[in-house]
């Protein structure tokens, strides 16, 4: 017989084509398990399962791994490779649908076409189509697609749901694994180990490691915090080499995501990003004492010396101050990228931290620069080129030669190419930082003798040199004896020449970037002449040394040049004896071109008299400067034209110079000789000194006018606009109107005539004829309260209420918000108005206006009873909790749904949803809250029922038991979820969970519980009388329940019993419960939400308070302990026995929370999970009582009072005011929560950490034994 040593694998075997986890593989094929809990199938039936987790091998046969090969005493085979298992339950992809026509509530896609709003708009093969849910993404094949959170299958007709990356940190050659709050370094001999601290600095000698903030002192075998603390060096443990199947795996799922993260995902035609859930802010991570990064992110230094967050776990910081990328990636700077060896993928962009507010900044440690400023510790002082100082972010820094940027300790600025350079390569250089006041200093400025004078008014700081601007003043160059350039705005140092057209100072061994000139400083004490003035005219001056030119509006402008050349656009002037070249923005001669001049503002000679004798009037009230043209504007008013005798276009806008004609259509000026372009026209300015008449207004109505040379037009609302235009046509749209003998073409937005067609043009409003009493005697009276303004119509609304209708003698429409012209009828489905001769557009109904002079009657109210009464018009009907509805209709039939109503002498189709009658059917109404009558509201607050109440709003929804609750809106939307409201005129999104409209949208709000019952106010009195014992619930004052379940009375015995969820719902039958936010389904045993369905839970009894001893039916855990019936014993990490309130329960591994039976503990989410179809269920997680009913007491225990003792090597711990805990490790400290400790020398920090206490011995490594085994974390008791 051959002999051979193998390993045999310990894996699942089922005979059969279904898998335990309901995956399938092809009939006579076998199921194998890895210790993932995944499946595949081997080819071969009953075939042996190999322990790479990859092969397999026929019946009767061995796997050989290390040979490849299958054997047994007679046969020698290949081992075989197994293949995915199928999962039966995956769901079917979605068929994409083609786009459609728009409607209101539709969403746009990029190519135009439309989706519906609850859809999600995909590219298929050459167009877009509609994927029926709001975020996901198209399969190959162009016609399916699949939910955001799956991926296609490899046909395209299923999605696979996406698997959660495992818990463990991948080191940087992928094949090595470190655990979680762990960090990766490599070693001496190019493999990895892991450092038993997270994000860990890896000390040079590829041995130690030190934690987070600190530098390695490898000679001095030490660790150096940021504020010079001595800490001990961290050894290193090996890192675990990942199995082949592992990494098969991986590499599998990671080709998976990454083709996933290619697909588009789009919701409503917009990007969408899921916010994480509010995380407890004790996981946050420090970065030092006054700063902090959220869980999961790593703490990267700024440019300023602070801190910034990157949102990625022990991230690599990059080297810009602002990116960082994964860890085990490099930051390519250049390709903004992260690179690995596999590829590349963009960086991120780092976040700001948040403060811890407890800490005490200290700005102690800054470095001074003089006596005034001061830059932050860790960085160094650089001069500016105005001579004072700025930031580099670097300690011993080099301040480089252009002032701004700065290099390493040790390396070179190379200015031309914008790096720091050394023998070992470059790097990009740094940009300095604005330096900080040292407040308490006083700023002395005494020192001002050495200042460099360029006149009597005006200096330069020392070592710099004055240099002429183009408006004739002063500049300084931050270097002495400098040359400066003739672009008036930057200088070279001497010795050298400037190139304007490079930028460069250049010399004859190379050029090297020029100076940007810095403002001057005016010396106080003298006193500044202005006799050197170029005066223009008799008002306005120009600097001396300068020159006059117009400008546009007829006014002066300067060009600073003497004798300068004024160029023809107004703007600009070229020295003197040149030529301007406005095309090409020059200034020309025989010697070549140079860029040419703007123009500066004038200054007003103050002394003089400015005259305005020569405006040119427009009108009385009105004039433009000399030298300009009067143009109309579409107002009917005036504008300027920068030119003389100009021609107006007739976009009221721009005008010409004389004898050129208007191309409105090209935007220019045109003539025979070619076109240039046109000017833009100027305001007017008043004439003060003279009365506005409005004698030429138009009148109305005996209210508003519109100006002269206007038309007044009717609004939809009745009121009235002014077209800009005489005796013009107004269109049907009551916005637009064209020009006298045209035509308006409403749907293509233009007004026509035989010649052509032009834009149209936009009303204006009118003004009020103030000297006028507005009267109200034509508004047409809806009732003694409410008003509509002449020309409109009263319509009644839902509600009973008026609207009005902007159209004399309209139709109201059915739907109680459209209406239609006289004589034709309203299409409620098409949203139209139809008659004979055609369709158009319905109107929307308008508010009505109070009649403020009338006392409002509500007499004529419909009494319902006593306390209830409706609007006049409508009629009381009963609703489902025995109160009142009213139905918007006069002597209305009342459904039996209770919800709905029909108009007087028709039917109620409850099946149909419709009122029917022998004519036809139409949609029934909604009913809506009957009002209190007078005197009968509660003050303050909305009445639900005779029994409860919301504050005042607020607005009353049912919630899910099928009572009632308060959503915390007025005349708010309840959601059918009966959890959310919205607000008023808001639409609930349950894909989103938002309130949308047509504008925004925003998070849903909670439903709270009302302020109702006598009840629950005696419950309350209950649990402040009796308190929690023993971390228990109490249901009255007699009995209890364990912490984290709910009360419930039982129907059969009339008594109180335990459900084991918290804040549970108590199912109406008596006997079951459900979790928060799920109803009770009896007909189906089961807890509904939606789609999901999950069995529900049977109460326990509750126990009287205190706890009574153990009763017989109590759950034996070993021979000492025991639980009390309906729940479960679990082991806790002390090692003994806690008792899980759920019956036949899941110990979670934590050792502290528990799960119902069929679901599984998520630690990560905290919660426990069951799969089924799309849905993942999710319950939260149980806690464990660690109670130790029968627990022996030996001589050597700590007694902690109350009855409770820990051992010796322990330390008592409070985890309420009256109960004891015990901490695993002797003289801990207890942290306030009640929930940890710590080790002795440790003090409780953030985020459930224990962080070193002063005085701590290192060397007691008892001490630590627990703590290690807990990655640093604070101790559960």
């Amino acid at each position: 017989m051959l002999k051979v040593t193998l390993g045999l694998a310990l894996v699942t075997l089922v005979a059969c084509s279904q898998c335990p986890n309901n995956e399938v593989c092809e009939a006579g094929q076998t199921c194998c398990q890895d210790p993932t809990g995944e499946f595949s199938c081997c080819p071969f039936h009953h075939g042996e399962c190999c322990e790479d987790h990859l092969h397999c091998c026929p019946e009767d046969m061995l796997c050989s791994v290390m040979d490849s090969m299958c054997i047994n005493a007679t046969h020698t085979l290949l081992f075989v490779e197994r293949t995915p298992a199928k999962r039966t339950d995956l769901p079917k992809s979605f068929r994409m649908i083609p786009s459609l026509p728009a409607s209101e509530d539709d969403i746009t896609c990029p190519d135009g076409s439309f989706c519906p709003a609850e859809f999600s708009c995909l590219l298929m093969a050459s167009s877009y189509g509609c994927c029926p849910v709001a975020q996901g993404l198209v399969c190959s094949d162009g016609k399916h697609c699949c939910a955001k959170d799956h991926e296609c299958s490899a046909d395209s007709n299923s999605c696979v749901k996406l698997k959660e990356p495992a818990e463990a940190v991948l080191c940087g050659n992928g094949t090595s694994e470190c655990p979680v709050d762990t960090t990766c370094c490599g070693t001496e001999d190019g493999q990895w180990a892991c450092c038993p601290i997270p994000k860990a600095v890896c000390c040079d000698d590829k041995i130690h490691c030190c934690p987070e903030d600190s530098v390695c002192d490898v000679e001095g075998s030490k660790c150096m915090s940021s504020t010079n603390q001595e800490l001990p060096m961290w050894a290193k443990f090996p890192a675990r080499l990942r199995a082949e199947w592992e990494d098969h795996k991986f590499v599998e799922s990671r080709a998976k995501a990454e083709l996933t993260t290619t697909r588009q995902i789009t919701t409503a035609g917009k990007q969408m990003t899921t916010l994480p859930g509010a995380l407890p802010k004790t996981s946050d991570v420090p970065c030092n004492d006054t700063a902090a990064c959220p869980d999961e992110s790593t703490c990267c230094k700024t440019k300023e010396g602070g801190w910034d967050c990157c949102p990625l776990p022990e991230a690599v910081c990059c080297d810009d101050f602002i990116h960082c990328c994964p860890h085990g990636t490099t930051c390519n700077v250049a390709a903004g990228s992260c690179d690995e060896p596999s590829g590349s993928q963009p960086w991120f962009e780092k976040l700001p931290v948040k403060l811890i507010r407890s800490q005490n900044v200290a700005v102690t440690k800054d470095v001074p620069c003089d006596d005034t400023v001061a830059c932050p510790d860790g960085s160094t002082c650089c001069k500016t080129q105005e001579g004072g100082w700025a930031c580099c972010p670097l300690p011993e820094a080099v301040c480089c030669d252009d002032f701004i940027h700065c290099c390493p300790h040790g390396k070179t600025c190379n200015t031309a190419a914008g790096k720091c350079e050394d023998s070992s390569g470059s790097q990009p250089w740094f940009e300095k930082l604005p330096v900080k006041l040292i407040r308490s200093q006083n700023v002395a400025v005494t020192q001002v003798h050495s200042d460099v004078p360029c006149n009597d008014t005006a200096a330069c700081p020392d070592g710099s040199t004055c240099c002429k601007t183009k408006e004739g003043g002063w500049d300084c160059c931050p270097l002495p004896e400098a040359v400066c350039c003739d672009d008036f705005i930057h200088c070279c140092p001497h010795g050298t020449t400037c190139n304007v057209a490079a930028g460069s100072c250049d010399e004859p061994s190379g050029s090297q970037p020029w100076f940007e000139k810095l403002p001057v400083k005016l010396i106080r004490s003298q006193n500044v002449a202005v006799t050197k003035d170029v005066p223009c005219d008799d008002t306005v001056a120009c600097p001396d040394g300068s020159t006059c030119c117009k400008t546009q509006e007829g006014g002066w402008a300067c060009c600073p040049l003497p004798e300068a050349v004024c160029c023809d656009d107004f703007i600009h002037c070229c020295p003197h004896g040149k030529t301007c070249n406005t095309a090409a923005g020059k200034c020309e001669d025989s010697s070549g071109s140079q860029p040419w001049f703007e123009k500066l503002p004038v200054k007003l000679i103050r002394s003089q008299n400015v005259a305005v004798t020569q405006d040119v009037p427009c009108n009385d009230t009105a004039a433009c400067p000399d030298g300009s043209t009067c143009c109309k504007t579409k107002e009917g008013g005036w504008d300027c034209c920068p030119l003389p005798e100009a021609v107006c276009c007739d976009d009221f806008i721009h005008c010409c110079p004389h004898g050129t004609t208007c191309n409105v259509a090209a935007g220019s000026c045109d003539e025979p000789s070619g076109s240039q372009p046109w000017f833009e026209k100027l305001p007017v300015k008043l004439i003060r000194s003279q009365n506005v008449a409005v004698t030429k207004d138009v009148p109305c109505d005996d209210t508003v006018a519109c100006p002269d040379g206007s038309t007044c037009c009717k609004t939809q609302e009745g009121g009235w606009a002014c077209c800009p235009l005489p005796e013009a046509v107004c269109c049907d749209d009551f916005i637009h109107c064209c020009p006298h003998g045209k035509t308006c073409n409403t749907a293509a937005g233009k007004c026509e005539d035989s010649s052509g067609s032009q834009p149209w043009f936009e009303k204006l409003p009118v003004k009020l004829i103030r000297s006028q009493n507005v009267a109200v005697t034509q508004d047409v009276p809806c009732n003694d309260t409410a008003a509509c303004p002449d020309g409109s119509t009263c319509c009644k609304t839902q509600e009973g209420g008026w609207a009005c209708c902007p159209l004399p003698e309209a139709v109201c429409c059915d739907d109680f918000i459209h209406c239609c012209p006289h004589g034709k009828k309203c299409n409620t489905a098409a949203g139209k108005c139809e008659d004979s001769s055609g369709s158009q557009p319905w109107f929307e109904k308008l508010p009505v206006k109070l009649i403020r002079s009338q006392n409002v009657a509500v007499t004529q109210d419909v009494t319902c009873d006593s306390t209830k009464s409706c609007p006049d018009g409508s009629t009381c009907c009963k609703n489902k909790e025995g109160g009142w509805g009213c139905c918007p209709l006069p002597e209305a039939v009342c459904c039996d749904d209770f919800i709905h109503c029909c108009p007087h002498d028709t039917t109620c189709n409850v099946a149909a949803g419709s009122c029917d009658e022998p004519s036809g059917s139409q949609p029934w109404f909604e009913k809506l809250p009957a009002l209190p009558r007078a005197g009968q509201r509660s003050p303050g607050n909305v009445n639900c029922d005779s029994n409860h109440i919301c504050p005042d709003s607020s607005t009353c929804c049912k919630n899910t038991d099928g009572d009632w609750g308060c959503c915390p809106l007025p005349e708010a939307v309840c959601c059918k979820d009966h959890i959310h409201c919205c607000p008023h005129g808001t639409t609930c999104d349950f894909v989103t969970l938002t309130c949308t409209s047509n504008t925004t949208s925003v998070p849903m709000t909670d439903i709270n519980q009302p302020s109702t019952k006598e009840e629950q106010k005696q419950h309350r009195e209950v649990k402040d009388k009796v308190g929690k014992y023993n971390s228990r619930v109490p249901c009255d004052l007699q009995t209890s329940c364990p912490d984290y379940t709910t009360c419930c009375l039982i129907a059969k015995t009339n008594k109180w019993g335990c459900c084991p969820l918290p804040n549970a719902v108590c199912c109406t039958d008596g006997e079951h419960c459900c979790p928060a936010n799920y109803k009770c389904d009896v007909t189906r045993v089961s807890c509904i939400r939606g789609d999901v369905v999950i069995p529900w839970y049977n109460k326990m009894s509750a126990q009287s308070t205190p706890a009574p001893s153990l009763d017989l039916g109590a759950v034996e855990c070993d021979e000492q302990m025991s639980c009390s019936a309906d729940s479960t014993c679990c082991h806790l990490s002390t090692g003994e026995w806690g008792c899980c309130p759920l019956p036949e329960a899941v110990c979670c591994p934590d050792q502290e929370h528990c799960c119902p039976k069929g679901y599984r503990c998520d630690l990560r989410r905290r919660s426990c999970i069951k799969t089924s179809w799309l849905h993942v269920e999710k319950v939260p997680l149980a806690h464990i009582d660690d109670q130790k009913p029968q627990s022996s007491v030996t001589e050597n225990d700590i007694q902690c009072g109350g009855g409770h003792n820990c051992k010796d090597s322990e330390t008592c711990c409070p985890t309420s005011k009256t109960t004891w805990g015990c901490c695993p490790s002797p003289k801990a400290v207890c942290c306030d929560d009640m929930k940890h400790c710590c080790p002795a020398g440790y003090k409780c920090g953030a985020g459930g950490t224990c962080t070193s206490a002063v005085g701590f011995d290192w060397n007691n490594w008892d001490n630590w034994r627990v703590f290690f085994s807990k990655n640093n974390r604070a101790i559960t008791l």
